[in-house]
């Protein structure tokens, strides 16, 4: 997917890896992101935090002089790392909650499409960067759960509406109620981000790409 018509988000992660295997929190990433964009082509005008209209938030929002612009969330999802990298100390506490910052990424495609489907010459891209197995992993226990609508693991391919299951607690559905409704069918590929040593040390990047 091309960002704002001109930069490659694959390029921007590949470069970024060898640059910045791991963060420190979302929005170090968020920073890192857009910054790497600038790096590749400073003719792109990056906004972050942007509130393009009433209602709508974006955490990034490119945009080029010929008018193409690209929306981007980015989420960070992670389980407790240690380590140092290039000198830096990192130090990552685990998340959990899984199935809802799962419900998080949707909620962020729902918004990119809804974007996207009203600006010509505009796309989009959800972008999950983990080293939380649990993503990206097909379950293996075979049995139905509250949050199957919100499975992101590889291979699966979300699409219409998107609801908690009926035993799902208050506790997890509390401003949630309403279901997602995705207008488009998303294939999801886990792709290899960077290695870094001990447990929980794999990192993956996860595209969604909305194109315009």
């Amino acid at each position: 997917m091309l960002s704002a018509g001109r930069v490659s988000t694959d390029d921007v992660l590949a470069r970024l890896a060898s640059l910045r295997p791991v963060f420190h929190s979302e929005a170090d990433f968020q920073q890192a992101f857009a910054w790497e964009i600038r790096s590749l082509d400073p003719a792109i005008r990056v906004r972050l935090e942007t509130r393009p209209e009433p209602g709508v938030r974006l955490d990034l929002l490119l945009k080029s002089d010929d008018g193409a612009q690209t929306a981007i969330e980015l989420k960070y999802l992670v389980r407790s790392w240690q380590g140092e990298v290039d000198g830096k100390r990192f130090e990552l506490r685990s998340q959990g909650a899984q199935d809802i910052r799962a419900d998080d990424v949707v909620k962020d495609i729902v918004r990119v499409e809804r974007f996207v489907a009203r600006r010509p010459g505009t796309n989009g891209a959800v972008l999950c960067l983990s080293n939380d197995s649990l993503y990206w992993r097909v379950p293996t226990h075979g049995r139905a759960t509250n949050a199957d609508a919100f499975r992101l693991h590889d291979g699966v391919a979300p699409s219409g509406s998107r609801a908690w299951g009926p035993l799902t607690g208050k506790g997890s559905s509390k401003g949630r109620e309403e279901p997602l409704v995705l207008t488009r069918t998303h294939r999801l590929s886990w792709q290899d981000y960077s290695q870094l040593p001990g447990r929980g040390g794999a990192f993956k990047a996860l595209v969604v790409a909305v194109e315009g």
